[in-house]
């Protein structure tokens, strides 16, 4: 099933509405500028990682390598720091720090600090073993906090992040750094305060990767905003996308009364996008008090914003549906104001519960091109019954009941969808072509003949009985790399080696340079 509407007339006040009132004062709220000063290393090359200059353990600083007695935690004076059975207070560095986990670790933040806290550098947690770490709920202190850098948990570690808001923040300065990538971890996050703000997972200026089997759980509880994984790209030209990829995500946001929001990205330069694919396991829940609540909400100011679920699994649950009111409520709503950029909605091969007081499913542009929604790949829609994409007045689709006409609010309408089921077919992939023997001669088979291929199988050619994949086992150790963060270790010898380069380039030829990374 595929549908797309061109040249409707915009009802720009009725559009609107729906981003103004409590919004506008949430908006205002997360509002971040991810403004920092680029550093002058044009000399050195930019895979060159600075390492930490220093570290701070449970309030002491350390210049040089150094380590507790008994054990529980050690820093070579570089990149390498090892935690076995630390149990303290805070932990910071300046520059990169990479953090080896093995036994049970607990980090409690000291006063008004956070517990892990990285300036101008790359965090990484991987391990092993087990690490707790805890802010105090009434400051605006964070679990792991990172300025200007990226943070990768990744291999067997447990990570359990508490604090009030911004439980796990990370930051770039517009251009790289902001990313969070999680790769077969177990990672839990608990936000949850009394202040206006509550947020689980924050990136600001980047982008959050979950993959290679990890599993995340995380739980915002708010005053009046909470929000489980927000994604944001203000005035920035990188950040705020959301991919689940091969891993399952849990985001819960509860007792916000003017916001609470599961997945939350924003952006105002940038394409954004949610993607949930190969075998991705997603489940959104939502309280139904908030004046806006959604399940996913994605707003782009200039660029597409996108959801693409593919051969996965996604769960959206706003309340029970019939809402505490009809304000803003949805289980997966994507919003562009573009006047060319199209927002829109791919599902092929999955399975989708979506719901919601205002509906399930919508995609709306505030700008003069037609959003999109297309349920491709096997999947239908099999609640409501005979259940299509509807076209809306202001530029929108959304599911609803079979029909041909216009509708005009989805917020009041009887024909607007408020719980959708998308169930998969068994899209059927190809199978491969048999290799060729070795040898010219057929292979004999019983009762004559020879093997031959077996023919292909096209989806259209499939029976309907087979569900979307499940996310696969977790990797193995070996498969779990940190990815696309800087390189790190001993990084002193590769600064004067690339400042050698550098001058040589500079005597001989001129100096070219290098292309910044992207994170």
């Amino acid at each position: 099933m595929r549908k797309q509407i061109h040249d409707n007339s915009i009802n720009r006040d009725r559009s609107c509405a729906l981003s103004h009132g409590t919004w506008r004062r949430v908006g205002a709220k997360l509002v971040c500028a991810g403004a920092c000063a680029l550093m002058a290393g044009q000399l050195l090359l930019p895979s060159v990682a600075l390492a930490a200059e220093w570290v701070n353990v449970g309030g002491t600083q350390y210049s040089k390598a150094a380590g507790d007695d008994a054990g529980t935690w050690s820093w070579d004076g570089a990149d390498d720091m090892k935690l076995s059975g630390y149990d303290g207070a805070s932990i910071s560095a300046q520059g990169n720090l990479n953090i080896d986990v093995a036994g049970t670790n607990t980090i409690t933040a000291d006063a008004r600090q956070s517990a892990i806290e990285v300036k101008n550098g790359n965090l990484t947690i991987t391990g092993e073993g087990a690490l707790s770490a805890t802010a105090e709920r009434w400051w605006r202190k964070s679990a792991v906090n990172v300025e200007y850098g990226n943070l990768a948990i990744s291999g067997n570690v447990t990570l359990n992040a508490t604090a009030g808001t911004d439980t796990i923040a990370v930051s770039g300065d517009g251009k790289t750094g902001g990313d969070v990538d999680i790769r077969g971890a177990n990672v839990n996050v608990t936000a949850a305060n009394n202040v206006p703000d509550t947020i689980g997972i924050h990136t600001r200026a980047g982008n959050i990767t979950i993959s290679e089997g990890a599993d995340v759980h995380v739980e915002a509880n708010g005053l009046d905003t909470a929000i489980a994984v927000c994604a944001e790209n203000y005035s920035s030209e990188h950040g705020g996308c959301i991919a689940v990829d091969n891993a399952k995500l849990n985001a819960e946001a509860r007792n916000g009364n003017g916001a609470s929001l599961a997945l939350y990205s924003v952006g105002s330069k940038t394409d954004l996008c949610l993607s949930i694919t190969n075998g991705a396991d997603v489940t959104l829940v939502v309280s139904d008090r908030a004046d806006v609540l959604d399940g996913v909400w994605m707003r782009a100011q200039d660029g597409v914003s996108r959801v693409l679920v593919e051969n996965s699994n996604l769960t959206a649950r706003c309340g029970d549906g019939t809402g505490y009111s009809r304000k803003h409520g949805y289980g997966i709503y994507f919003q562009s104001s573009s006047q060319s950029a199209i927002p829109r909605i791919d599902i092929i091969n999955s399975n989708v519960e979506a719901l919601g007081s205002t509906a399930a499913i919508y995609a709306v542009n505030l700008g003069d091109a037609a959003p999109y929604l297309a349920i491709d790949g096997g999947s239908v829609v099999t609640t409501p019954a005979g259940g299509t994409v509807r076209e809306t007045t202001g530029n929108g689709l959304v599911i609803g009941a079979a029909g041909s006409s216009t509708i005009q609010d989805v917020r009041t309408s009887d024909e607007v969808a408020r719980s959708v089921v998308i169930s998969s077919g068994d899209a059927v992939e190809p199978e491969p072509t048999p290799q060729p023997e070795p040898t010219p001669a057929p292979t004999p088979q019983p009762g004559g003949g020879s093997e031959t291929g077996t023919p292909s199988v096209t989806p259209t050619q499939a029976s309907s009985t087979a569900a979307a994949p499940k996310p696969a086992a977790k990797a193995t150790a070996a498969q779990k790399s940190v990815g696309t963060l800087a390189a790190t270790g001993d990084n002193a010898a590769t600064a004067a080696a690339a400042l050698g380069i550098a001058g040589a380039s500079v005597i001989g030829a001129g100096f070219v340079a290098s292309k910044r990374r992207n994170r």
